[in-house]
């Protein structure tokens, strides 16, 4: 079995685009916050982008990530594309209230969120535009006696390799090695699976 659908037929396109007003409008209060240590609206980048879909189509989703990492991560979703690597959908996480909880719960691919790491009081490297999730459903973050978010259960064996699923070894997860992407199914506090963070320095 493989966690990939067919090649897509339609090229990728990927853009990324400054923050505009109508969009700070839409993030402040929410992934944005007034905060010192939140990175400024100039250090962020909006991203649109093609990403194939659970039926084999074709969608456009959108992502705010740290703009030193732009280029990278629109390469990233170019890879991930071209693999045929299906994505359940990409909505900033402002709809869903900033509510990582919320977006987990929906399978839902988002990346910039000023917040901390969940029962800490550290920031996550969400806060920073350096992190990524993808399809939290599919891979879910797990330790034996938890599993988040719980609509993910049906895929805590990870021996039933389904679309959608980062599994190692598989060619997604030796992109993300190649291409300097931290994938947090390697962890060993905890399996995140559908977390990536840039690993390299900017």
């Amino acid at each position: 079995m493989t966690a990939l659908l067919h090649p897509p037929a339609r090229p990728f396109h990927g853009e990324a685009l400054a923050i505009t007003d109508e969009l700070r409008t839409r993030m402040t209060n929410r992934s944005w916050r007034d905060d010192p240590r939140c990175p400024r609206f100039d250090q962020l980048a909006y991203l649109r982008i093609d990403h194939v879909t659970f039926d084999g189509g074709i969608a456009r989703g959108e992502l705010v990530v740290a703009a030193a990492i732009a280029a990278r991560a629109l390469e990233l979703f170019r890879r991930v594309h071209a693999l045929g690597f299906p994505i359940r959908q990409m909505r900033l996480v402002d709809d869903f209230e900033a509510s990582d909880d919320a977006s987990m719960s929906a399978d839902n691919c988002s990346a910039f969120n000023f917040r901390l790491i969940a029962g800490t009081q550290l920031l996550s490297q969400h806060a920073l535009g350096l992190a990524i999730d993808i399809n939290p459903v599919e891979n879910p973050w797990r330790r034996p006696e938890r599993l988040v978010p719980a609509e993910g259960a049906a895929y805590a064996d990870r021996r039933m390799i389904r679309p959608g699923m980062f599994v190692r070894p598989g060619p997604v997860v030796a992109m993300l090695d190649e291409q300097g992407w931290e994938w947090g199914g390697d962890w060993n506090h905890a399996w995140d699976d559908h977390h990536l963070v840039w690993s390299r320095p900017l």
